[in-house]
């Protein structure tokens, strides 16, 4: 009821002496007051850039009404007197060492394992890359037979293979040839005829 009374007020509605004198009186209501204007300002727009809220009250009263928690006592660890450790067994005696060897032994195998593991693909991959990157060129001369160069060429790389591709190469060079050489005669024979044609005589075409 009263915060109604409060935003009758506000809108100037209501004029109420009563009310205005609990306002001053109740610190809660002051701040539903200052709340209600601020919430009429931003919605009106006229909230300047800097705006102050006060908050230092409800942090303090957060932290009086925060539960106490108390954490329980650490309970020391108890070392053995030497005097105990006469009364004990060799084996109750040797039991802490051999745990902590057995725990510190396992550690030193996983971190060699995943050494090797590393060392293993790293060497791998660099011998891939090696073989990807390595940059072949083909060299073909015009009138010869070409072999691929690479930076890990090596002599032996030519087999029978390479051997019987070249002498086709070969064969086929030597068609060309002696196909132009007849293509030119021929071309040329029609030129060496045509005098002896005029005189009657026919001579033999003779191979330049």
């Amino acid at each position: 009821m009263q915060k109604e009374k409060l935003s009758a007020f506000m809108d100037g509605e209501v004029l109420d002496k009563e009310l205005m004198g609990t306002i001053a009186r109740d610190d809660s209501m002051k701040e539903t007051w200052q709340r209600y204007h601020l919430i009429r300002d931003t919605m009106r727009g006229d909230v300047g850039e800097v705006v102050h809220f006060d908050i230092a009250s409800r942090v303090a009263l957060a932290l009086e009404n925060e539960p106490v928690r108390i954490s329980p006592e650490q309970q020391r660890e108890q070392q053995p007197a030497p005097s105990q450790w006469r009364q004990h067994s060799f084996l109750q005696t040797l039991r802490p060492w051999a745990s902590q060897l057995t725990q510190i032994g396992v550690a030193a195998c996983v971190s060699l394992a995943v050494i090797v593991g590393v060392q293993q693909y790293n060497g791998k991959n660099g011998s891939e890359d090696f073989q990807v990157d390595t940059p072949v060129f083909n060299t073909q001369p015009i009138m010869g037979s070409g072999a691929p160069v690479s930076l890990n060429f090596q002599n032996d790389t030519l087999g029978k293979d390479q051997q019987t591709r070249l002498q086709e190469r070969n064969q086929r060079l030597g068609l060309m040839l002696q196909q132009y050489e007849l293509d030119r005669r021929i071309y040329n024979a029609p030129q060496n005829e045509a005098p002896a044609n005029e005189q009657g005589v026919t001579q033999p075409v003779t191979a330049q």
